[in-house]
């Protein structure tokens, strides 16, 4: 009887399982990705321009979004910055392409409407976006507007500086105004209306007076008797940085270097060399700077001014010149 019960359980057993593996798994229904997603991007017209993004979040798929205009929008203005070049005449030689694409890079757009997202999948987000056109040029102009402002003015207070802070602000002034190309392709593309010539000929006219600027900037150098190896060092790195190093002070920045010296006896015989520098802008002084100096004294004071002149000529490579001559000069 035991056995009886035991066989009929087991083949209910068996029935029970096999009824179980032959049961139909359910079935899973994918999600359908809008067309949109993998589609081609509705073209920029009159009022719109648009995006597309990928992402592993949404914001991070807006991002991709704006990259992807911002990027669209460089290599047009790098097709039409080499394609008008000659038409540009001298306008165009202020910069180049890849620096121009390099800035359109940089321009930030904050006016743009998210009008389409979906979640691909648990690490995919797509976005669309949608940037009001005029409202965008229009923010455009009026960042160039006020940035060509403030160049004037800056530019105005530079006539009273030195000589050497004049330099300094013009060259600064000459590289914003070129960052301003960037922008002035990409209006003169996005508007057909704007005065792309008047906006480069600011350009050209501001790289025009730093270029002046650096021309009339130069250099007279003197000192005592002792300071000639020193003199001579200054001397060459000036003229080897593009700048005139002229024989005479008239109308040039005036650097004088004095030297002294004096043997220590301590312990080893050391030469101890201080040079007093001075930079004059006519009567005024604008920099300068005391160095002291020390080599091992072997008998000869040939040897120590030789050795000494060396160290100072690498410090100014090394240091930068503002700190071991008191010239705060950009280079």
């Amino acid at each position: 009887m035991k056995i009886i019960k035991s066989v009929f359980f087991l083949s209910l057993l068996m029935f029970l399982t096999g009824c179980g593996a032959s049961s139909p798994k359910p079935v899973v229904k994918q999600k359908k990705i809008p067309a949109w997603v993998n589609s081609v991007l509705p073209n920029d017209n009159s009022q719109y321009m648009y995006g597309l993004g990928i992402a592993g979040n949404r914001e991070g798929a807006i991002n991709a979004a704006l990259n992807d205009m911002i990027s669209r929008l460089g290599t047009t203005i790098e097709s039409s910055y080499e394609s008008t070049q000659k038409v540009d005449g001298a306008y165009a030689n202020l910069e180049t392409t890849s620096n121009i694409k390099a800035d359109v890079s940089k321009i930030k757009i904050n006016n743009y409407r998210v009008i389409k997202s979906y979640k691909v999948n648990y690490r995919e987000f797509a976005v669309m976006i949608e940037v009001d056109k005029q409202k965008f040029i229009s923010g455009l102009k009026s960042e160039l507007d006020v940035k060509k402002k403030s160049i004037r003015e800056a530019l105005k207070a530079s006539k009273s500086m030195n000589a050497i802070n004049r330099y300094n602000k013009k060259k600064e002034l000459s590289k914003e105004a070129k960052s301003l190309l960037s922008t002035i392709y990409m209006l003169s593309e996005l508007d057909k209306t704007f005065n792309k010539k008047k906006n480069l000929q600011f350009v050209f006219f501001i790289n025009k007076t730093f270029m002046h600027e650096a021309d009339r900037l130069q250099f007279f150098i003197s000192g005592n008797l002792k300071s000639k190896k020193f003199v001579e060092k200054l001397r060459n790195f000036l003229a080897q940085k593009g700048f005139r190093v002229v024989p005479s002070k008239k109308n040039a920045v005036q650097i004088i270097v004095n030297v002294t010296d004096n043997i220590s006896d301590d312990y080893v015989a050391i030469a101890v060399l201080t040079l007093n520098i001075s930079v004059f802008d006519g009567r005024k002084q604008v920099g300068g700077k005391s160095l002291i100096l020390k080599e091992r004294y072997n008998g000869s004071m040939q040897n120590v001014y030789k050795n000494a002149s060396i160290e100072f000529g690498e410090d100014i490579k090394s240091k930068g010149i503002d700190s071991v001559v008191g010239i705060d000069l950009k280079l």
